[in-house]
Parts: C-alpha cells; sequence; structure tokens
C-alpha cells in the first residue's frame, strides 16, 4: 500500500492533500533511499512519482522544522543573546558534512544557500528591524538574512532615520552599512555611531554584487543612477563599458532601479543595484557582476537601545569581536601609548579609523575593532589602561566574529 500510495491522484498530479499524504511520502522516501535496487532502473513514470514523493517530503520536514522554530523563540529569555534567523557556522558545516558524505550532485555551495534561506523562511522572528530602503536595499538584503522573511521592516530613506527609529522604539532593532571591502567606512554610519547611546549587538556581512539595470540597449544608455559606494565600486566597469554616461548619486541602489523601471527606453536611464531589484522592480538585466573587484563584501552592523546595564548583549563565544570609539589626549606619543595597550596584552586589532571629531578643527576621534569579548581578562585591563590615554572611550559592542560572508537572499520579502 505504501509502494502504490497516493499523490492525491493516481497519476501523481494535484488533489486534496492530507498529512497523511505527506507522511506516505516520507517512508516510501526512506524506502527507497535504503533500497538496494538502482534508481536508473525507474521508468520516467516512477521517476517522476518519486520526484513527487521528494517534494512531499520537503513540505512535512520544511513545515515541522518552522514549528520548531516558532517554539524555540518562544522559549528565548532575555540572557539568550540576540536573535537571528541564519544557520550557525557550526550547524552549515555539518550540513555540509552531510552532503559530501552523501556524495550526491549538489555541490557545497548550494548546499550552503539552500539550508540558510530555508532557516529564514521557516524563521519565526517578529521583531520590528528598521533599514535603509526601498525593499531590495543591499541592507534589505542583509536585514532579511540576519532576521528571516517573517520579521516586521520598517523602511528608512536615511541612516540617520535608521538610527532615530531605534533611539525613539519604533523599532527594536537596526541595520546599518558600516564598512564595504573595497571603498573602505561608511562615514555617516560612523559619525552616527560616535554620537548615538546605541549598542551594536551584531555584524552581517553580505557579497556585494552589482548589476547594471535598465529599458534601454547598453548603447543607448545615457546616464546611470545609484548610490555612491555603488558607482565608486563599478567605476572601472562604467568607464569601459559606457564611457560618456553621466554618473548620478542617488539615496539608494534599490530607489536607482526605481528610477530606471519608470523610465523609457528611449531616456537612456540606467540603475547599477541587485538582482533581486531588478526582480521586485522589472527592469531588464543588461550586464552582470560589474563590480571592479570580485571579492566586494560589505559589513552592516545590527543597533539595539542598551540594556539597563550598558553591559553587551551577546555572550562571549571565544570568537569575539569588541567595537569601541575613543578620543587620545592631545600630547606628544599619545596614540602610540594607545597601540602599546592592545600590544603588551596580546589583543590583535581587525581594524582602527579616525574621524574627524565634528567638535574641534583637527581633532580626530578613532574607531577601533579588537579580537575578544568585553568581559574577557585581556580586553577589561586595556579598557582600564585607555582610561590613562584616552579623554573618552566608550565600547560601543561586543559580539561573535563574522568570518564569512553571507549569501545574500533569493527570494523577495513578503
Amino acid at each position: 500500500r505504501l509502494r502504490a500510495g497516493k499523490l492525491g491522484r493516481e497519476d501523481g498530479g494535484a488533489g486534496a492533500m492530507g498529512s497523511s499524504d505527506t507522511m506516505a511520502a516520507m517512508v516510501r522516501m526512506l524506502s527507497r533511499i535504503t533500497s538496494s535496487s538502482p534508481i536508473t532502473n525507474l521508468d520516467d513514470d516512477d521517476l517522476n512519482k518519486v520526484k513527487a514523493d521528494c517534494d512531499l517530503a520537503i513540505v512535512r520536514l520544511v513545515n515541522e522544522r518552522a514549528k520548531i522554530a516558532a517554539l524555540i523563540e518562544e522559549r528565548r529569555g532575555p540572557g539568550d543573546g540576540v536573535p537571528s534567523a541564519e544557520l550557525k557556522v557550526e550547524e552549515i558545516d555539518r550540513i555540509a558534512e552531510a552532503n559530501a558524505a552523501i556524495g550526491g550532485p549538489l555541490k557545497e555551495s548550494s548546499t550552503r544557500s539552500i539550508f540558510q534561506e530555508i532557516s529564514r523562511v521557516t524563521s519565526q522572528l517578529r521583531h520590528t528591524v528598521a533599514f535603509l530602503g526601498p525593499m531590495a536595499t543591499f541592507t534589505h538584503q542583509a536585514a532579511r538574512c540576519r532576521f528571516g522573511i517573517n520579521a516586521n521592516y520598517i523602511q528608512c530613506e536615511r541612516i540617520n532615520d535608521i538610527f532615530t527609529a531605534v533611539e525613539k522604539g519604533t523599532a527594536e532593532f537596526g541595520l546599518a552599512p558600516v564598512e564595504n571591502s573595497t571603498e573602505g567606512a561608511i562615514s555617516q554610519t560612523l559619525d552616527l555611531l560616535a554620537t548615538s547611546e546605541l549598542q551594536v549587538v551584531a555584524e552581517v556581512c553580505v557579497e556585494i554584487r552589482h548589476n547594471l539595470l535598465s529599458r534601454s540597449e547598453l548603447n543607448k544608455i545615457q546616464r546611470v543612477y545609484s548610490h555612491p559606494q555603488a558607482l565608486a565600486q563599478c567605476r572601472g566597469w562604467l568607464q569601459s563599458n559606457i564611457m560618456g554616461a553621466e554618473v548620478i548619486a542617488e539615496s539608494s541602489t534599490a530607489k536607482a532601479a526605481q528610477l530606471a523601471a519608470a523610465s523609457l527606453p528611449e531616456e537612456g536611464i540606467a540603475a547599477i543595484s541587485s538582482l533581486l531589484a531588478a526582480e521586485i522592480y522589472s527592469v531588464p538585466v543588461r550586464a552582470t557582476s560589474i563590480q571592479d573587484l570580485s571579492s566586494n563584501m560589505t559589513r552592516f552592523v545590527v543597533l539595539r537601545r542598551p540594556n539597563s546595564n550598558g553591559k553587551p548583549e551577546s555572550e562571549p563565544t571565544g570568537d569575539d569581536k569588541t567595537m569601541l570609539v575613543l578620543a587620545t589626549t592631545d600630547r606628544v606619543g599619545a596614540l602610540h601609548d594607545v597601540l602599546n595597550a592592545f600590544k603588551q596584552r596580546g589583543v590583535n586589532l581587525a581594524r582602527i579609523e579616525s574621524r574627524p571629531s565634528k567638535s574641534k578643527a583637527w581633532e580626530y576621534i578613532f574607531f577601533v575593532d579588537m579580537h575578544g569579548h568585553w568581559v574577557d581578562q585581556n580586553i577589561r585591563e586595556v579598557m582600564e589602561e585607555l582610561k590613562d590615554h584616552c579623554s573618552s572611550v566608550r565600547v560601543l559592542g561586543s559580539f561573535p566574529f563574522v568570518r564569512r560572508a553571507t549569501n545574500t537572499p533569493v527570494m523577495p520579502s513578503v
């Protein structure tokens, strides 16, 4: 009976489907997987039935995963850290190892992408998250990577609006770009971090792939719109392929895609944006991966109002990063003494960036990313010594170190 089964109808087509059908499909699939009979012996009709059983079994398992995700979220307590819809490194590595052991046709990169997307889709996180809009910006995609498709997203026109939304409690979390591997720091975000009381509770690293979207043919393009960072990251390609076209800055890559979508072919308007933006706003893709450097990533910080005790929200994992902002005293050797404090305690610096203090001409503040967590003994010792060498020092946050760029989502948010 289980071997024959029911797929709604005898021919495996659509019909009334119940829980028992998906369970029967799982039983048949288990029997097939453990069978010594090679699948190549099946004819086309039987292969299609097996494929249909695979689909039904996946439906069952994905829904079970969603139920489990909901239970986990319901049981989350205040000390359980910052929520995430993404699989942890050890989880995705375990899945990749299982795929390798099976020896199937799926590549490791494909397996990672599929299961990260399943995790985001089945996530039951319902937090309110502010991002730099409109839909399909890279900030939106980074937010969706972190919080899944079921979160409540708030579109903001400017980066400072993200900070304001979190500060006022309109959003529980905010996502802002802080650094690009090609063009460097996002100065507006750094300036806001220096003056805001918000805490950095996590980071998201997204691989950036730029594309040229337009209703016009490539040789007819006269104007190219995008965010200044995207334009800078594609400067070489633009000069080589559409030299003479006017380059115009926009507030976001997605806003640029909206302009291209609203244009007529004879206007010659193009946008540098994502494939997701091309899909959402229905704009033809004229060229893909036009960024000048193949390794092009952007790091985003996740913002939240500070705890009442002022301590970082994430517990130490053994592989963490701490962000500081500090101002040195005005004396010879002050910066040397600051750097020596890290060296003497074996603390590795991941990044150091200077910005004008905005309070006095030619006075600078420094943003420091260091390996370790705020509660680690050597970090606490560094912090104590920095007080002797700095006019001000503040911990922006401690959180798990992200060492691998996440794949951007392949599905629009719903």
